[in-house]
C-alpha cells in the first residue's frame, strides 16, 4: 500500500526529495509506536522506502546575475513601490549574500541577534534547522547596511527584541502596520525583483551561491560548514561541482 502512495505521488504531485523527508518523519513516527507498544506490528512499514536521487546541480546566482540586481537597486534607478525604500531591501540582499542563512532564519532573527561592536550575527538553536547554535561573522561589505538597519529600527523605536528586518515599518506599499514581516511579504519582494532583473532571485539562491563559490576550492569546507552550520559534513560536500579543469592539473602531475 504504502509502495503504491508513494508511486502515485511521486510520478505526479512531489519530487523524490520530499518523499524521503515525508519517509523519515513518517519512520520516526512508527518506531516510536512500535518502541512503546502502540500499535500492533514488529517491522516499521517505512523501512527501506527512500528513494536515491541523482545529485541536482544547485541553483545559484552567476556573477553577471549578481551584478544585475546590483545595477537595478542603484540609486538612480527606478523601482517599483514594493521595493522601496531601496536602502532596506539593499541591506535584506547584502544580508543573504554574505551570510548564506535560510529565509526562515532571517525573518525569526531580533535586534539583539546582531552584535555590531564584535561583528557577529547569533542564529539561536530555536530558529536553526539543526537546533543548535550559531555564529555568522559580520563583513566588511555587509556592516554598513546592518548599521544603517539597526540606526533606522532605533529611530522608530524598536526595542531590542523587536525583528530585525521589518519591512512594515519602512514601506508605504504595505498594509500591515504593526505587524512584523511575514514569509508571504519577502516572496512578494522577490518575485518583484526577479520580474525586475529577468531571472529567478530569491534567498536560497543567494544561500547556494555562496555556498558553491567557497567550495570551488575544497580547502574551504570547513568554513563553508560553518557558514551554512551544518552539522554533518556531507550536506557541505555536496555543494562541490565537478570541476574537469582542476581535475586535469591533478591528473597532468602524475
Amino acid at each position: 500500500m504504502i509502495l503504491n502512495w508513494r508511486k502515485k505521488i511521486v510520478d505526479t504531485t512531489i519530487k523524490p526529495i520530499t518523499w524521503n523527508s515525508y519517509n523519515r518523519h513518517l519512520k520516526a513516527i512508527f518506531s516510536f509506536a512500535i518502541k512503546h507498544n502502540l500499535i500492533s506490528i514488529e517491522q516499521n512499514p517505512f523501512d527501506g522506502l527512500f528513494i536515491k536521487q541523482g545529485k541536482n546541480k544547485k541553483k545559484t546566482l552567476t556573477k553577471n546575475q549578481l551584478n544585475k540586481i546590483s545595477y537595478i537597486l542603484d540609486k538612480n534607478s527606478i523601482l517599483p513601490e514594493i521595493l522601496e525604500p531601496r536602502w532596506f531591501i539593499i541591506a535584506l540582499i547584502m544580508t543573504l549574500r554574505y551570510t548564506a542563512m535560510r529565509r526562515s532564519q532571517l525573518l525569526k532573527l531580533r535586534i539583539y541577534n546582531v552584535n555590531l561592536d564584535n561583528r557577529t550575527i547569533f542564529i539561536e538553536p530555536s530558529i536553526n534547522k539543526n537546533h543548535d547554535f550559531h555564529i555568522i561573522p559580520i563583513s566588511e561589505k555587509l556592516y554598513p547596511h546592518l548599521e544603517r538597519l539597526i540606526f533606522e529600527l532605533k529611530k522608530h523605536k524598536q526595542s531590542d527584541k523587536e525583528q530585525l528586518f521589518n519591512f512594515n515599518l519602512f514601506s508605504h506599499a504595505i498594509k500591515r502596520r504593526g505587524f512584523e514581516m511575514n514569509q508571504e511579504q519577502l516572496t512578494h519582494i522577490f518575485k518583484v525583483l526577479s520580474k525586475c532583473v529577468g531571472f529567478t532571485v530569491s534567498p536560497h539562491r543567494f544561500r547556494h551561491t555562496a555556498a558553491t563559490l567557497l567550495m570551488k576550492d575544497p580547502n574551504n569546507v570547513y568554513v563553508a560548514q560553518k557558514l551554512l552550520g551544518h552539522k554533518d559534513i556531507k550536506t557541505t560536500l555536496g555543494y562541490i561541482e565537478h570541476n574537469v579543469d582542476m581535475i586535469r592539473e591533478y591528473v597532468d602531475m602524475l
